[in-house]
């Protein structure tokens, strides 16, 4: 009789382990979807970085443009005020103010687009972030709703296996 009890003891261990070794890999491929998840998010991060200091670069490239050009425009104001004579002042003045105005379209022409396909690649992303982490956020609850579930059909059939031993 205690060989029988021995034996139907071990049975339910090896019911037991056949069915939580079962549960235990499937809840490590969910951490490791956890974990590509985690990975994938910080790509993210790592590109939305990489953005911010584009735009800092480039804003600091911008300002060293202005400074240039200030100090040429001051450069040139101080010769012209040197050279005191009204016809060529008067002309230097005029041609100031072109340089002045071609400088200001060349800026325009070429940090405006810079500008603009930045700020529209940084939106793109911010989406793209947004839309990944409630894509992700879905795909944790209905991982967490499966894992609740199957915890308890391995439950069910632990039960189910243990009933049927008995009566063997």
């Amino acid at each position: 009789m205690t060989t029988k009890r021995t034996e139907d003891q071990q049975s339910l261990n090896a019911i037991d382990s056949i069915w939580d070794g079962w549960l235990n890999s499937f809840k490590t491929l969910q951490g490791f979807q956890a974990e590509i998840d985690e990975k994938s998010l910080q790509a993210i991060d790592n590109q939305k970085e990489m953005l911010n200091s584009t735009r800092g670069i480039l804003s600091k490239i911008e300002e060293e443009a202005n400074k240039k050009t200030e100090e040429l425009k001051t450069s040139l104001q101080n010769t012209m005020n040197t050279i005191e004579k009204e016809q060529v002042g008067s002309a230097v003045s005029t041609w100031m103010n072109q340089i002045e105005d071609i400088n200001n379209s060349v800026q325009a022409l070429s940090w405006a687009p810079n500008k603009a396909m930045l700020d529209l690649f940084s939106q793109s992303q911010d989406q793209f972030q947004t839309s990944v982490k409630e894509a992700l956020s879905q795909q944790q609850q209905a991982r967490s709703e499966v894992l609740e579930t199957i915890e308890k059909l391995t439950e069910q059939m632990k039960q189910t296996q243990k009933g049927l031993l008995p009566s063997i």
